[in-house]
């Protein structure tokens, strides 16, 4: 639901050799992604979804883990980016 939030509609390398704006605010890494974060975070921060949050977490401990959980799972989408295919691949080696 979060992925490609108000995409573009041109890649992250794209965006970079544009130097669009967004680069800028996020230093050129995994911009797309970010940029979906930051506004479905936002979103959902709205007092209009209170009810929904107390939903997905009761305390400050599952809200963090909540946002680890959607901030690597949208950065996952991010498959251009060799550093962070790097740090997930060593998940996987122990």
């Amino acid at each position: 639901m979060i992925h490609d939030v108000d995409h573009t509609g041109v890649p992250n390398s794209q965006l970079v050799l544009e130097k669009h704006p967004l680069t800028v605010l996020f230093k050129s890494r995994s911009v797309a992604e970010q940029y979906s974060l930051t506004l479905a975070w936002d979103l959902l921060m709205e007092d209009r979804f209170k009810d929904f949050r107390a939903c997905l977490y009761t305390n400050e401990a599952e809200l963090m883990r909540f946002r680890r959980l959607v901030v690597n799972g949208v950065m996952a989408t991010d498959i251009a980016d060799v550093e962070l295919k790097n740090l997930r691949n060593a998940r996987w080696l122990g």
